[in-house]
């Protein structure tokens, strides 16, 4: 257990949890503008769901790719050198698929995009989490979340705002977000902690003693990885315009942020795994009716806005819970391994929704994450009642 969730939170760790929220918000921000521009873009350039599936899933591999690698890359550079980097990649990357309409030259930045959006929220994610923050960290970790959340929402509204005219201009919109999110972090310079490399990240060991919670990390990048890459084209396939058909996943995003905050903070007084049982149990209601609710516009977007929620409860209450269960020195391989989960089950996401879609299921992204969210809700009963019969 994490000592330091037993001493209070001061003034100096409260400001530096605002920023980092701040500037997790501001990342997230190009990824969901990137949810809006990548697939319509690829759409447009006339690749088939499948293709803009699989061209997806390299940003959610890309995670894969640098494991072995990270915790070297924190060390080496520290969480403000690991972050800088890694801005300058995202911009290049940006500034060639701008000039693009090959696939593979689209899978390799997508690829790049990736591996560098993970070296900027690990950073502040193993940042946030050494933070001495009390008993505030079910409220901190529920920020953190919903940052991620309200990034994300705010993605495709900053693509109708700035990229909607298309072309050179829509992904230049996305550049200066990215630049933004490294100016955020400036006065966090001389406060950024040290970490070790320590050679070998524990990612095994971490998800053997955080298997609930990790596994709940799976859940929640089915959700939000899956759900993102498709949710405007679904929209569309249903007669939406692409703004209000974007504006599908800001609703999504939304709830997160709201009810998800709500969730995370309730979860500090109750059983973890139960309160994540129930936002997976309301997250698959929701799902089931999404089909049909897809033709008022307005049904849809209250359906979103609740699943957002229990999806952004699912992925804090995991996060508070891998924060409390390590200490300082494995919180890079708890990071990592949480963050591993999230993109393995984004991958399967992306891949399986293509899939189906193509193969004409339009519905397939409904399938997919309801059964997803089924497989965990029958493993975290199974382990309550192995828990309540030892006990």
């Amino acid at each position: 257990m994490n000592q330091s969730q037993q001493q209070p939170i001061d003034r100096r760790s409260l400001n530096a949890v605002f920023i980092l929220i701040l500037a997790t918000a501001v990342v997230q921000a190009a990824v969901g503008y990137n949810t809006v521009l990548f697939p319509v873009s690829l759409e447009a350039y006339g690749f088939n769901k499948f293709l803009i599936g699989l061209c997806l899933a390299f940003e959610m591999g890309a995670v894969i790719s640098i494991i072995n690698c990270i915790d070297w890359i924190l060390g080496k550079f520290g969480l403000v050198g690991t972050f800088a980097l890694a801005t300058g990649v995202r911009l290049v990357v940006l500034l060639l698929l701008a000039k693009t309409q090959n696939l593979p030259l689209w899978c390799m930045g997508v690829f790049f995009f990736g591996i560098c959006t993970y070296m900027c929220l690990i950073s502040l994610q193993t940042w946030v989490n050494a933070l001495s923050v009390g008993r505030f960290r079910g409220l901190v970790s529920g920020c953190y979340s919903s940052a991620l959340s309200l990034g994300t929402a705010s993605g495709p509204i900053l693509f109708n705002t700035f990229g909607s005219a298309g072309g050179g201009k829509a992904f230049q919109g996305n550049m200066f977000i990215v630049i933004v999110a490294l100016l955020v972090i400036i006065p966090l310079l001389t406060q950024q902690p040290r970490f070790l490399s320590q050679g070998r990240l524990r990612i095994g060991y971490a998800i053997r003693m955080a298997k609930v919670p990790m596994l709940s990390s799976f859940v929640g990048g089915v959700t939000f990885f899956g759900l993102p890459a498709f949710l405007t084209l679904y929209g569309m396939m249903n007669g939406l315009s692409v703004q209000r058909a974007s504006l599908l996943l800001t609703a999504f995003m939304l709830g997160s942020v709201s009810l998800g905050l709500l969730i995370s903070s309730f979860s500090n007084r109750s059983n973890r795994t139960l309160v994540t049982i129930l936002c997976v149990l309301v997250g698959v209601l929701c799902a089931v009716f999404l089909p049909l609710g897809i033709y008022n516009y307005v049904i849809a977007l209250c359906l979103l806005f609740v699943w957002g929620g229990a999806a952004g409860g699912i992925y804090a209450t995991g996060l508070s819970a891998v924060a409390e269960l390590f200490r300082k020195e494995d919180q890079v391989s708890a990071n990592v391994a949480y963050s591993i989960l999230d993109n393995v089950g984004g991958i399967i996401a992306v891949l399986s929704i293509g899939f189906l879609m193509s193969s004409g299921i339009s519905d397939g992204i409904v399938y997919v994450i309801v059964a997803t969210a089924l497989c965990y809700f029958i493993y975290c009963l199974a382990q309550l009642i192995n828990t309540e019969h030892m006990a």
